[in-house]
């Protein structure tokens, strides 16, 4: 099933959700926004960010992969009936999730055998339940990061601005520094995952990556050390790159920073600074 593509150059001012359910939002009034069960429609027309990312690796990506993912995971919460309005409040607690009240089937039963359903009675969600959440919760979640993380080339500056850009003096010395470093975790990353720059509750900044598709919020599968919120991210999988750039990572990635969304990177600073007082 494909679902259709939407393209909005009016982004809204907000950023990625951040850990247990917390969000990104405008800088100057930061607002609760989590990631809804649905894509989120791009902001930037496909072709706007060739040559660096080209438009048919860009469709098949969010179209085909991230769409998929998104059904398998909305297809697997409703099997338990499992109603979620900000996709990201799973991530911190996947393993110690509750099975709801089956409503629907308590329905049922007293339907048809007329007697009155049990309510209240929680069970852990069953194993097949939290691989789910874990694999395509966490690659929406990824994917819409992804997303939010890129523009045009001629619609972002050359890199965070304010305090952002203080914080990236202060932790890795200079821009350039912090893009080498961020390049080089990126490439010794063995295999499909993605790379994330984490502002953690010690307002340290820190680079790191992930496997397959899990990511700085799942606080019950990272390293402490890596656990925090997410200002920017780049998927490592080959399908984000492989039909322009076949197995050149490095040639992905150079190309990537021509097309990184530093004024987004700036605000999705400025809602971590709120968010722990900062």
């Amino acid at each position: 099933m494909r679902l259709p593509l939407i393209h909005r150059r009016a982004f809204l001012a907000s950023a990625l959700p951040a850990f247990a359910g917390s969000a990104w939002g405008v800088e100057e009034r930061p607002a609760p926004l989590g990631i809804p069960l649905h894509q989120e429609p791009l902001n930037f027309e496909l072709h706007d960010l060739e040559p660096y990312l080209d438009s048919r690796t860009l469709k098949i990506h969010y179209h085909e992969h991230h769409a998929w993912h998104v059904q398998k995971l909305r297809a697997s919460l409703d099997e338990v009936e499992l109603s979620v309005g900000n996709v990201t409040s799973l991530m911190p607690c996947i393993m110690s999730l509750n099975r709801p009240p089956q409503v629907r089937r308590s329905i049922l039963t007293l339907s048809v055998a007329q007697t009155k359903p049990a309510t209240g009675v929680q069970a852990p969600l069953p194993e097949e339940v939290q691989q789910c959440i874990r694999l395509h919760g966490g690659a929406h979640i990824n994917h819409t990061a992804f997303w939010r993380f890129l523009a045009p080339p001629d619609k972002t500056p050359l890199g965070p601005d304010g305090k952002a850009a203080q914080a990236f003096d202060e932790e890795f010395g200079t821009l350039s520094q912090f893009k080498e470093a961020f390049t080089a975790a990126a490439m010794n990353h063995s295999g499909s995952g993605w790379a994330w720059l984490v502002y953690r509750p010690d307002r340290k900044l820190v680079i790191t990556t992930t496997r397959n598709e899990d990511n700085p919020l799942m606080k019950e599968f990272v390293d402490w050390r890596d656990y925090g919120r997410p200002i920017l991210a780049l998927d490592l999988w080959e399908h984000a790159y492989y039909l322009k750039y076949k197995n050149n990572r490095r040639a992905y990635i150079d190309a990537w920073w021509k097309v990184v969304n530093w004024n987004f990177v700036s605000k999705a600073h400025a809602i971590c600074r709120g968010i722990y007082g900062h």
